[in-house]
């Protein structure tokens, strides 16, 4: 399946020309070795569509993952995945993928909130407020780079709380979001 990003996409997004502040785990931990990525895709979801295709356009999704509405296959999917998983879905699969993960000894890298309310997108995130702020309806992109940085990049610990630009919410959306991260099956060094 090819994965195509408008430009207009992107640019609503404030991705384009954006200076992505690094926010990652300690880059030494990952420099060691090269991490599959593995991207969890709630089919139904715009936002997660976005994010998905957002870490396959920069190279770093290893696998895609896409499970519908009532969850089929995520507990399947879970439990033979290796590497680090990542994911923008609805709360009901975060929670679950949460809860399973640990269960299997997974260590939790990162989990940040989203919430339409407003007329906006309220994130709960750790970084540079002013990048998601600028973001309206591309936001999901810009939270793919934000997090990727996060997880390969160098990490400011600072907790922070914005709004996106106006934008109207999707009839398919939840309105409420969880980006989260996962390290599974990866030998500790």
């Amino acid at each position: 399946m090819a994965w195509d990003v408008s430009r207009r996409t992107v640019m609503s997004g404030g991705a384009v020309g954006a200076a992505v502040v690094g926010l990652g785990i300690g880059r030494s931990a990952w420099a060691k070795r090269p991490i599959k990525t593995i991207v969890i895709e709630e089919a139904e979801v715009p936002e997660s569509r976005l994010f998905a295709e957002t870490f396959v356009n920069s190279g770093r999704a290893a696998k895609i993952i896409r499970i519908d509405r009532s969850l089929n296959g995520l507990l399947h999917e879970l439990a033979i995945a290796e590497g680090v998983l990542v994911g923008l879905t609805s709360d009901p699969a975060a929670m679950i993928a949460e809860q399973i993960l640990v269960a299997d000894g997974a260590r939790p890298l990162l989990q940040w909130t989203h919430h339409y309310r407003k007329m906006r997108w309220e994130h709960r995130t750790e970084g540079a407020p002013a990048l998601l702020a600028r973001a309206s309806t591309g936001w999901p992109t810009v939270l793919a780079h934000h997090m990727q940085d996060a997880l390969f990049g160098d990490r400011q610990t600072a907790e922070l709380r914005c709004e996106s630009g106006h934008c109207s919410l999707d009839g398919k959306s939840p309105g409420m979001l969880v980006s989260w991260a996962f390290e599974v099956g990866v030998q500790q060094s």
